[in-house]
């Protein structure tokens, strides 16, 4: 397998701990994102999508998108579990994963900071100012589901999960 790969997204960071936890071997392939390369016509080939992480198969076929590369990890390669075996802890588990990487991480994302830069004029402390708040309020949320469900020492239970696996780059 090979994961292309930056070494400063969240995203991709998170399928780096799945892969890691599973004790999955892969071929790193890094795509500078802040020189631009996933911009280059050469990767969009590989990611129309022009985002990291992409995971390319010994087959060579590509998936893109962090959590759906965690789920077919975890459905290909089902030990150790990243979700738990219950309907109900599953559905909690993509819960908090979706908070995380759906709510928290969008607002820290390299290109969401520099549109605020580039295109609406704003300056780095009105930058962030906007992204210690937005930041800050994901992260309630995060931390107020997590006191109400706790049940162990990570996110879900006493074993990390695919929620887990998101936690890495949300933060101030």
């Amino acid at each position: 397998m090979k994961l292309y790969t930056y070494f400063r997204s969240s995203a991709a960071f998170r399928v780096r701990i799945a892969l890691n936890l599973k004790g999955l071997s892969y071929e790193p392939v890094f795509v500078h994102l802040a020189k631009g390369e996933h911009r280059n016509a050469d990767y969009a080939r590989v990611n129309a999508q022009a985002l990291v992480p992409t995971l390319e198969l010994d087959d060579g076929t590509r998936l893109n998108q962090s959590l759906a590369i965690i789920e077919y990890l975890e459905e290909k390669h089902s030990r150790p579990p990243l979700l738990p075996s219950d309907s109900l802890g599953k559905a909690r588990v993509r819960a908090l994963s979706d908070l995380i990487a759906c709510e928290i991480h969008p607002l820290n994302n390299l290109r969401v900071l520099q549109h605020l830069k580039r295109a609406l004029g704003q300056n780095e402390d009105q930058i962030n100012a906007w992204y210690r708040h937005w930041i800050a309020d994901g992260l309630a949320k995060l931390e107020a589901e997590l006191v109400m469900g706790k049940k162990g020492k990570f996110c879900y239970n006493d074993a990390p999960t695919m929620a887990d696996c998101c936690l890495v780059g949300a933060s101030l």
